[in-house]
Protein backbone atom coordinates (compact mmCIF):
# COMPACT_ATOMS: atom_id res chain seq x y z
CA UNK A 1 0.00 0.00 0.00
CA UNK A 2 1.68 3.43 -1.15
CA UNK A 3 2.02 6.41 1.35
CA UNK A 4 -1.19 8.35 -0.64
CA UNK A 5 -3.28 5.29 -0.78
CA UNK A 6 -2.14 4.88 3.28
CA UNK A 7 -2.90 8.68 4.21
CA UNK A 8 -6.82 8.74 1.89
CA UNK A 9 -7.43 5.82 4.62
CA UNK A 10 -6.55 6.97 7.51
CA UNK A 11 -8.46 10.41 6.51
CA UNK A 12 -11.48 8.48 5.53
CA UNK A 13 -11.69 6.47 8.73
CA UNK A 14 -10.99 9.85 10.29
CA UNK A 15 -13.84 11.52 8.93
CA UNK A 16 -16.22 8.36 9.62
CA UNK A 17 -15.20 8.64 13.37
CA UNK A 18 -16.25 12.45 13.35
CA UNK A 19 -19.34 11.87 11.44
CA UNK A 20 -20.20 9.13 14.06
CA UNK A 21 -19.44 11.35 17.18
CA UNK A 22 -21.69 13.94 15.67
CA UNK A 23 -24.41 11.81 15.29
CA UNK A 24 -24.26 10.20 19.03
CA UNK A 25 -23.45 13.46 20.35
CA UNK A 26 -26.98 15.49 21.60
CA UNK A 27 -27.67 18.80 22.70
CA UNK A 28 -28.76 18.38 26.47
CA UNK A 29 -31.33 21.41 25.88
CA UNK A 30 -32.79 19.50 22.78
CA UNK A 31 -33.24 16.46 24.94
CA UNK A 32 -36.71 15.63 25.82
CA UNK A 33 -38.34 13.68 28.62
CA UNK A 34 -40.80 12.16 27.20
CA UNK A 35 -42.47 11.02 30.64
CA UNK A 36 -42.86 14.93 31.24
CA UNK A 37 -45.13 15.68 28.12
CA UNK A 38 -48.56 14.30 29.67
CA UNK A 39 -47.58 16.13 32.92
CA UNK A 40 -47.26 19.50 31.59
CA UNK A 41 -49.41 19.28 29.01
CA UNK A 42 -52.11 18.78 31.65
CA UNK A 43 -50.71 21.31 33.70
CA UNK A 44 -51.03 23.95 31.02
CA UNK A 45 -54.94 22.84 30.48
CA UNK A 46 -55.13 23.54 34.49
CA UNK A 47 -53.83 26.94 33.91
CA UNK A 48 -56.12 27.76 30.97
CA UNK A 49 -59.17 26.53 33.45
CA UNK A 50 -58.35 28.50 36.37
CA UNK A 51 -57.58 31.67 34.37
CA UNK A 52 -60.90 31.18 32.67
CA UNK A 53 -62.62 30.47 35.68
CA UNK A 54 -61.44 33.24 36.91
CA UNK A 55 -62.18 35.69 34.16
CA UNK A 56 -66.03 34.16 34.90
CA UNK A 57 -65.83 35.21 38.09
CA UNK A 58 -64.17 38.98 36.94
CA UNK A 59 -67.25 39.15 34.73
CA UNK A 60 -69.82 37.65 37.12
CA UNK A 61 -68.48 40.00 39.89
CA UNK A 62 -68.65 43.19 37.53
CA UNK A 63 -72.24 42.41 36.46
CA UNK A 64 -73.52 42.51 40.06
CA UNK A 65 -71.89 45.55 40.79
CA UNK A 66 -73.51 47.40 37.99
CA UNK A 67 -76.93 45.47 38.21
CA UNK A 68 -78.76 47.98 39.68
CA UNK A 69 -77.57 50.33 37.44
CA UNK A 70 -78.13 48.56 34.06
CA UNK A 71 -81.23 50.45 33.11
CA UNK A 72 -79.25 54.21 33.63
CA UNK A 73 -76.43 52.81 31.48
CA UNK A 74 -78.03 51.64 28.79
CA UNK A 75 -80.41 54.83 28.83
CA UNK A 76 -76.67 56.95 28.73
CA UNK A 77 -75.14 54.42 26.03
CA UNK A 78 -78.57 55.02 24.25
CA UNK A 79 -78.67 59.26 24.44
CA UNK A 80 -75.25 59.20 23.68
CA UNK A 81 -75.53 56.84 20.88
CA UNK A 82 -78.86 58.89 19.08
CA UNK A 83 -77.45 62.33 19.74
CA UNK A 84 -73.74 62.36 18.94
CA UNK A 85 -73.61 63.97 15.81
CA UNK A 86 -75.18 66.90 17.38
CA UNK A 87 -72.67 66.73 20.24
CA UNK A 88 -70.25 67.00 17.52
CA UNK A 89 -71.28 69.78 16.16
CA UNK A 90 -71.87 71.48 19.39
CA UNK A 91 -68.15 70.37 20.14
CA UNK A 92 -67.06 72.18 16.97
CA UNK A 93 -68.69 75.33 18.02
CA UNK A 94 -67.37 75.21 21.35
CA UNK A 95 -63.92 75.05 19.66
CA UNK A 96 -63.30 71.54 19.83
CA UNK A 97 -63.67 71.64 24.07
CA UNK A 98 -65.02 68.31 24.85
CA UNK A 99 -66.00 68.80 28.78
CA UNK A 100 -67.97 72.10 27.68
CA UNK A 101 -69.61 70.49 25.09
CA UNK A 102 -70.52 67.11 27.12
CA UNK A 103 -71.82 69.57 29.72
CA UNK A 104 -73.79 71.52 27.51
CA UNK A 105 -75.63 68.63 25.74
CA UNK A 106 -76.23 67.01 29.68
CA UNK A 107 -77.96 70.30 30.30
CA UNK A 108 -80.00 70.06 27.46
CA UNK A 109 -81.20 66.70 27.70
CA UNK A 110 -82.07 67.09 31.29
CA UNK A 111 -83.93 69.91 30.41
CA UNK A 112 -86.42 67.84 27.62
CA UNK A 113 -86.56 65.32 30.16
CA UNK A 114 -86.63 65.77 33.77
CA UNK A 115 -88.23 69.01 33.60
CA UNK A 116 -91.74 67.73 31.95
CA UNK A 117 -91.18 65.21 34.86
CA UNK A 118 -90.83 67.60 38.00
CA UNK A 119 -93.65 69.60 36.57
CA UNK A 120 -95.78 66.50 36.42
CA UNK A 121 -94.29 64.98 40.09
CA UNK A 122 -95.89 69.01 41.55
CA UNK A 123 -99.00 68.31 40.32
CA UNK A 124 -99.26 64.40 40.77
CA UNK A 125 -100.72 64.68 44.63
CA UNK A 126 -103.49 67.21 43.62
CA UNK A 127 -104.53 65.10 40.95
CA UNK A 128 -104.54 61.92 42.98
CA UNK A 129 -106.30 63.72 45.53
CA UNK A 130 -109.25 64.68 42.97
CA UNK A 131 -109.07 61.36 41.50
CA UNK A 132 -109.80 60.11 44.92
CA UNK A 133 -113.00 62.91 45.48
CA UNK A 134 -114.21 62.06 42.16
CA UNK A 135 -114.35 58.00 42.96
CA UNK A 136 -115.96 58.62 46.00
CA UNK A 137 -118.19 61.29 45.08
CA UNK A 138 -119.44 58.70 42.06
CA UNK A 139 -119.83 55.76 44.88
CA UNK A 140 -121.70 57.88 47.02
CA UNK A 141 -124.38 59.73 44.82
CA UNK A 142 -123.84 58.65 41.73
CA UNK A 143 -122.58 59.84 38.47
CA UNK A 144 -124.83 63.11 36.91
CA UNK A 145 -126.92 63.17 33.54
CA UNK A 146 -125.00 65.12 31.22
CA UNK A 147 -126.75 68.18 30.27
CA UNK A 148 -126.99 67.12 26.19
CA UNK A 149 -129.06 63.75 26.99
CA UNK A 150 -132.15 65.66 28.92
CA UNK A 151 -132.32 67.74 25.80
CA UNK A 152 -132.56 65.16 23.18
CA UNK A 153 -135.50 65.27 21.11
CA UNK A 154 -138.52 62.81 22.29
CA UNK A 155 -136.65 60.87 24.03
CA UNK A 156 -134.43 63.26 26.01
CA UNK A 157 -136.31 62.79 29.80
CA UNK A 158 -137.13 58.81 29.43
CA UNK A 159 -133.48 59.13 28.75
CA UNK A 160 -132.30 61.30 31.48
CA UNK A 161 -134.97 59.06 34.01
CA UNK A 162 -133.17 55.86 32.94
CA UNK A 163 -129.80 56.92 33.73
CA UNK A 164 -130.67 58.38 37.04
CA UNK A 165 -132.38 54.96 37.79
CA UNK A 166 -128.80 53.13 36.69
CA UNK A 167 -127.38 55.94 38.74
CA UNK A 168 -129.10 54.58 41.95
CA UNK A 169 -128.60 51.48 41.50
CA UNK A 170 -124.64 51.88 41.48
CA UNK A 171 -124.61 53.77 44.39
CA UNK A 172 -126.20 50.90 46.28
CA UNK A 173 -123.56 48.57 45.10
CA UNK A 174 -121.15 50.97 46.93
CA UNK A 175 -120.59 49.04 49.48
CA UNK A 176 -120.36 45.83 48.29
CA UNK A 177 -117.57 47.70 45.82
CA UNK A 178 -115.51 49.09 48.70
CA UNK A 179 -113.70 46.19 49.52
CA UNK A 180 -112.17 45.95 45.83
CA UNK A 181 -111.25 49.85 46.21
CA UNK A 182 -107.81 48.67 48.29
CA UNK A 183 -106.75 46.42 45.57
CA UNK A 184 -106.99 49.97 42.82
CA UNK A 185 -105.61 52.36 45.45
CA UNK A 186 -102.33 49.82 45.76
CA UNK A 187 -102.16 49.54 42.29
CA UNK A 188 -102.21 53.56 42.15
CA UNK A 189 -99.61 53.32 45.13
CA UNK A 190 -97.59 50.71 42.70
CA UNK A 191 -97.45 52.44 39.66
CA UNK A 192 -96.85 56.02 41.70
CA UNK A 193 -93.32 54.01 42.69
CA UNK A 194 -92.79 53.13 39.46
CA UNK A 195 -93.36 56.63 38.39
CA UNK A 196 -90.50 57.79 41.21
CA UNK A 197 -87.94 54.82 40.36
CA UNK A 198 -88.11 55.55 36.76
CA UNK A 199 -87.57 59.14 37.04
CA UNK A 200 -84.23 58.81 39.50
CA UNK A 201 -82.92 56.35 36.44
CA UNK A 202 -83.49 59.07 34.14
CA UNK A 203 -81.66 61.71 36.14
CA UNK A 204 -78.77 59.30 36.81
CA UNK A 205 -79.03 58.32 33.15
CA UNK A 206 -78.49 61.58 32.44
CA UNK A 207 -75.78 62.33 34.68
CA UNK A 208 -73.85 59.30 32.97
CA UNK A 209 -74.12 61.03 29.43
CA UNK A 210 -72.14 64.16 30.69
CA UNK A 211 -68.85 60.97 30.61
CA UNK A 212 -69.77 59.13 28.30
CA UNK A 213 -69.70 62.34 25.91
CA UNK A 214 -66.13 63.52 26.80
CA UNK A 215 -65.07 60.22 27.24
CA UNK A 216 -66.98 58.92 23.92
CA UNK A 217 -64.39 58.72 20.85
CA UNK A 218 -61.58 56.91 23.43
CA UNK A 219 -64.30 54.38 24.23
CA UNK A 220 -65.57 54.50 20.27
CA UNK A 221 -61.97 53.36 19.27
CA UNK A 222 -61.03 51.09 21.87
CA UNK A 223 -64.47 49.09 21.26
CA UNK A 224 -64.17 48.78 17.79
CA UNK A 225 -60.79 47.50 18.42
CA UNK A 226 -62.15 45.00 20.87
CA UNK A 227 -64.53 43.92 18.35
CA UNK A 228 -62.30 44.14 15.57
CA UNK A 229 -60.03 41.62 17.48
CA UNK A 230 -62.39 39.42 18.33
CA UNK A 231 -64.73 39.01 15.23
CA UNK A 232 -62.69 40.91 12.69
CA UNK A 233 -64.67 42.76 10.06
CA UNK A 234 -67.95 41.48 10.72
CA UNK A 235 -67.64 42.53 14.41
CA UNK A 236 -66.99 46.00 12.90
CA UNK A 237 -69.86 45.75 10.81
CA UNK A 238 -72.53 44.55 13.74
CA UNK A 239 -70.80 46.90 15.85
CA UNK A 240 -72.38 49.72 13.31
CA UNK A 241 -75.43 48.18 12.73
CA UNK A 242 -76.61 48.04 16.09
CA UNK A 243 -75.31 51.95 16.48
CA UNK A 244 -77.87 52.49 13.36
CA UNK A 245 -80.25 50.61 14.63
CA UNK A 246 -80.39 52.53 18.20
CA UNK A 247 -81.08 55.83 16.11
CA UNK A 248 -83.87 54.53 14.27
CA UNK A 249 -84.89 53.09 17.43
CA UNK A 250 -84.87 56.26 19.12
CA UNK A 251 -86.24 58.24 16.18
CA UNK A 252 -88.80 55.98 15.87
CA UNK A 253 -89.83 56.23 19.86
CA UNK A 254 -89.64 59.94 19.94
CA UNK A 255 -91.83 59.93 16.77
CA UNK A 256 -94.24 57.89 18.65
CA UNK A 257 -94.52 59.75 21.52
CA UNK A 258 -94.59 63.42 19.96
CA UNK A 259 -97.70 62.05 17.84
CA UNK A 260 -99.31 60.70 21.12
CA UNK A 261 -98.58 63.81 22.97
CA UNK A 262 -100.45 66.24 20.28
CA UNK A 263 -103.05 63.90 20.04
CA UNK A 264 -103.93 63.90 23.92
CA UNK A 265 -103.68 67.68 24.25
CA UNK A 266 -105.88 67.90 21.32
CA UNK A 267 -108.67 65.46 23.33
CA UNK A 268 -108.16 67.90 26.26
CA UNK A 269 -108.30 71.07 24.05
CA UNK A 270 -111.76 69.92 22.32
CA UNK A 271 -112.73 68.75 25.99
CA UNK A 272 -112.10 72.95 27.47
CA UNK A 273 -109.14 71.19 29.84
CA UNK A 274 -107.00 73.82 31.31
CA UNK A 275 -103.52 73.56 30.27
CA UNK A 276 -103.94 71.47 27.13
CA UNK A 277 -100.64 72.37 25.50
CA UNK A 278 -98.40 71.64 28.96
CA UNK A 279 -100.30 68.48 29.60
CA UNK A 280 -99.42 67.31 25.86
CA UNK A 281 -96.12 68.34 26.56
CA UNK A 282 -95.70 66.44 29.59
CA UNK A 283 -97.73 63.61 27.61
CA UNK A 284 -94.68 63.27 25.08
CA UNK A 285 -92.47 62.60 28.48
CA UNK A 286 -94.71 60.38 29.76
CA UNK A 287 -95.32 58.27 26.97
CA UNK A 288 -91.77 56.82 27.24
CA UNK A 289 -92.30 55.38 30.95
CA UNK A 290 -94.07 52.05 31.49
CA UNK A 291 -97.06 54.14 33.17
CA UNK A 292 -97.67 55.96 30.12
CA UNK A 293 -100.37 58.96 29.68
CA UNK A 294 -102.81 57.32 31.29
CA UNK A 295 -102.00 59.44 34.40
CA UNK A 296 -103.30 62.46 32.46
CA UNK A 297 -106.44 61.57 30.48
CA UNK A 298 -108.10 59.18 33.32
CA UNK A 299 -107.40 62.21 36.26
CA UNK A 300 -108.80 64.68 33.00
CA UNK A 301 -111.98 61.90 32.05
CA UNK A 302 -112.99 62.02 35.51
CA UNK A 303 -112.77 65.23 36.55
CA UNK A 304 -115.23 65.91 33.46
CA UNK A 305 -117.56 63.58 34.87
CA UNK A 306 -117.91 65.23 38.16
CA UNK A 307 -118.36 68.75 36.77
CA UNK A 308 -121.08 67.48 34.64
CA UNK A 309 -119.87 67.00 31.33
CA UNK A 310 -120.01 63.11 30.96
CA UNK A 311 -120.24 63.25 26.95
CA UNK A 312 -116.83 64.83 26.74
CA UNK A 313 -115.36 62.70 30.00
CA UNK A 314 -116.45 59.60 27.79
CA UNK A 315 -114.89 60.95 24.71
CA UNK A 316 -111.24 61.97 26.43
CA UNK A 317 -111.12 58.56 27.95
CA UNK A 318 -112.17 56.48 24.92
CA UNK A 319 -109.99 58.76 22.58
CA UNK A 320 -106.81 58.01 24.76
CA UNK A 321 -107.23 54.84 26.15
CA UNK A 322 -109.01 53.52 23.31
CA UNK A 323 -106.66 54.86 20.25
CA UNK A 324 -103.76 57.05 21.55
CA UNK A 325 -102.45 54.65 24.16
CA UNK A 326 -102.46 51.85 21.73
CA UNK A 327 -101.21 53.49 19.02
CA UNK A 328 -97.60 53.07 19.82
CA UNK A 329 -98.05 49.44 19.30
CA UNK A 330 -98.48 50.11 15.08
CA UNK A 331 -96.43 53.25 14.58
CA UNK A 332 -93.53 53.29 16.62
CA UNK A 333 -92.54 49.26 14.37
CA UNK A 334 -93.47 51.54 11.49
CA UNK A 335 -91.41 54.37 12.11
CA UNK A 336 -88.25 52.02 13.42
CA UNK A 337 -88.53 50.29 10.03
CA UNK A 338 -87.75 53.24 7.60
CA UNK A 339 -84.44 53.50 9.38
CA UNK A 340 -83.22 49.91 9.36
CA UNK A 341 -83.05 47.34 6.50
CA UNK A 342 -84.78 45.26 8.43
CA UNK A 343 -88.17 43.41 8.38
CA UNK A 344 -90.88 45.15 10.12
CA UNK A 345 -92.29 41.90 11.37
CA UNK A 346 -89.00 41.64 13.08
CA UNK A 347 -89.30 45.31 14.22
CA UNK A 348 -92.56 44.50 15.93
CA UNK A 349 -91.96 41.27 17.54
CA UNK A 350 -88.30 43.38 18.95
CA UNK A 351 -90.10 46.14 19.74
CA UNK A 352 -93.22 44.06 21.50
CA UNK A 353 -90.75 41.42 22.98
CA UNK A 354 -88.04 43.82 24.41
CA UNK A 355 -90.85 46.16 26.36
CA UNK A 356 -92.04 42.83 28.07
CA UNK A 357 -88.86 40.67 29.08
CA UNK A 358 -86.65 44.14 29.79
CA UNK A 359 -89.48 46.84 30.53
CA UNK A 360 -89.05 50.24 28.93
CA UNK A 361 -85.36 49.38 27.97
CA UNK A 362 -86.58 46.66 26.06
CA UNK A 363 -88.21 48.86 23.20
CA UNK A 364 -84.14 49.71 22.05
CA UNK A 365 -82.57 46.63 23.18
CA UNK A 366 -85.08 43.67 21.54
CA UNK A 367 -84.99 45.35 17.96
CA UNK A 368 -80.96 45.95 18.27
CA UNK A 369 -80.49 41.99 19.27
CA UNK A 370 -82.68 40.72 16.13
CA UNK A 371 -80.90 43.56 13.98
CA UNK A 372 -77.23 42.45 14.69
CA UNK A 373 -78.90 38.48 14.62
CA UNK A 374 -80.43 39.72 11.24
CA UNK A 375 -77.21 41.42 9.97
CA UNK A 376 -75.04 38.04 11.25
CA UNK A 377 -77.01 35.57 8.84
CA UNK A 378 -76.98 37.93 5.78
CA UNK A 379 -73.56 38.06 6.64
CA UNK A 380 -73.69 34.70 6.68
CA UNK A 381 -75.36 33.56 4.11
CA UNK A 382 -73.27 35.61 1.69
CA UNK A 383 -69.68 34.23 2.85
CA UNK A 384 -71.42 30.75 1.93
CA UNK A 385 -72.60 31.87 -1.11
CA UNK A 386 -69.43 32.89 -2.05
CA UNK A 387 -67.62 29.95 -0.99
CA UNK A 388 -66.73 27.60 -3.84
CA UNK A 389 -68.34 24.29 -4.18
CA UNK A 390 -67.23 20.81 -3.82
CA UNK A 391 -65.83 20.14 -7.27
Amino acid sequence: MSTAGSASWREGLLHREREERAVQTVDPRETVNTSEQPASLEASYVEKALGLLLLLVLFVGCFLVLRPFLTAILLAVILCVSTWRLFRRIEHLLGGRQTAAALVMTLMTAALLVLPLVALGANLADDLAQLNAAIRLAIEQGLPPPGWLGRLPLVGAEAERIWLEVSQRGVKLGPALAPYMKPLREWFLQQGYSLVTGTLQVVFGIALTFFLYRDGAYVESRLGWGMSRLGGWRAKRVLQTAGMTIVSVVNGVLGTALVQGILLGVSFWLAGIPGAIVLGAIGVVLTLLPLGIVVLWLPAGLWLMSDGHTGWAIFVMAWNGLFVGTLDNVLRPYLISRGVRMPMVLIFLGVLGGLVTFGIVGVFLGPVLLAVAHTLFQDWGRSSETEPGPV
